[in-house]
């Protein structure tokens, strides 16, 4: 087994700044400062000569078109397949806009900052190629993380706390490192104003003191997931403290060798086209409307207004193409199923159990966001899925899809 590393700056500079950061539709105001910088980081893994290419970006997300040009140049240059290169996103809602029109109705990305960040990860990959490859063993560890994060939605629902770190050793040095978790990167609010990595930005720096290089961030069945029932605040002093709570539980826990076999890839598909219905639609406005006005608290305020601002499109009523273009890699004792959605965590614990593996990971946010995926007994009655146009039962007939499939290929 082989590995290279690398990573590049995204952070938003110079003509780039001021930027409006993505994540809240309440959050109105330019960004005005920096409190972490942004990476695009870049893994080069080569097991039994089939090569692998995973890489993240410190933004909340990413569009298809952009992901599917980026990996057809990378493919194009290095003789990988589209489907051995992943471009996954950490999800932080304190990062610049991406998008040329904002999906909340807002200033979009500043013009020609997203071109910067694609060059910045081309020359991220270019990197791990020139290098020299080190032959390297894999330690894996897993820990349940404990009094910081949970559902979102109720601490009694299910959710999937577990946080798994991968360290690629030469000897006893780190040459490379992923880490993943399933919680959303919102510490901090709308209230803050500066370029942050957030939560987990804060896991991969502490991480980076731990082995000296910076990992990969692999955000798993987030779509429910968060601290927003155990944050004392949303500023910085919170990241702070709520990171360090979730690292030195992390750090303190043991490690174990897992071994790599010839990875063997296979694509999951699902593709179903809905007709939105206009009365529907409208209904679902004026529910998030009176769920804003009836706010208990800031976040209620605060997630309902974002919801609203996506009900407000869907009044146009157009059809909405649910195209889910998922990978999973059968690596021995690691197992990886990458999903390009907001997965809910019952469904990513529900993968994980299926692939009867050591070391499971759910890859969620994955070279492009479908939304979000959640289950039949909430449905609609959190901002997740108030506004969607996915049927209600689609997530559990997607995830039994993809169970089977697992099965199969197992």
């Amino acid at each position: 087994m082989k590995v290279s590393a690398s990573r590049k700056e995204i952070t938003p500079k110079g003509s780039f700044f001021p930027c409006h950061l993505m994540g809240h539709a309440i959050r109105t105001q330019e960004a005005q400062g920096i409190l972490d910088p942004l990476w695009a980081v870049s893994l080069l893994l080569e097991v039994e000569g089939v090569r692998l290419l995973w890489i993240s970006v410190e933004l909340i997300g990413l569009e298809r078109d952009y992901t599917d040009r980026l990996r057809e140049i990378l493919s194009r240059r290095h003789g990988l397949s589209k489907e051995q290169i992943n471009i996954s996103f950490i999800h932080t809602h304190s990062a610049p806009e991406y998008e040329e029109e904002s999906l909340f109705g807002g200033p979009g990305a500043v013009p020609g900052y997203m071109d910067f960040v694609a060059e910045e990860i081309l020359a991220a990959a270019e990197e791990c190629f020139r290098k020299e490859p080190r032959e390297v063993r894999l330690y894996a560890r897993t820990v349940e993380i404990e009094g910081c994060y949970g559902n979102r939605n109720g601490k009694e629902k299910p959710s999937d706390k577990s946080f798994t770190t991968l360290a690629f050793k030469a000897g006893e040095q780190v040459v490379a490192g992923a880490a993943c978790f399933a919680c959303h990167s919102t510490v901090l609010g709308p209230q803050n104003l500066k370029v942050s990595s957030d939560l987990a930005g804060f896991a991969a720096r502490s991480l980076e003191k731990e082995w000296g290089v910076y990992p990969v961030i692999m955000i798993g069945a987030a779509g429910d997931m968060s601290n927003r029932l155990y944050r004392l605040g949303n500023d910085e002093a919170e990241l702070q403290r709520m990171g360090s709570a979730v690292m030195s539980q992390v750090l303190s826990a043991p490690e174990r060798e897992i071994s790599l076999w010839k990875p063997e890839i296979r694509t999951f598909h699902f593709q179903e086209t809905y007709q939105p219905d206009k009365a529907r639609k409208q209904e679902q406005y004026e529910e998030i409307l009176k769920k804003i006005e009836q706010a208990r608290t800031y976040d209620e305020k605060k997630v309902y207004t974002s919801a609203l601002a996506i009900a407000k499109k869907g009044l146009e009523c157009r059809p909405f193409c649910l195209d889910l273009d998922c990978r999973y890699l059968d690596l021995g004792d690691l197992k990886v199923m990458i999903v390009p959605a907001e997965l809910f965590s019952r469904f990513g614990l529900k993968l994980k159990e299926a692939m009867e593996a050591s070391c499971p990971i759910c890859w969620c946010y994955s070279n492009y966001n479908c939304g979000y995926l959640g289950n039949r007994e909430d449905y609609g009655a959190s901002f997740e899925t108030a506004a969607s146009d996915i049927p209600v039962g689609t997530a559990e007939k997607i995830v039994e899809q993809m169970i089977a499939f697992i099965r199969k290929e197992r």
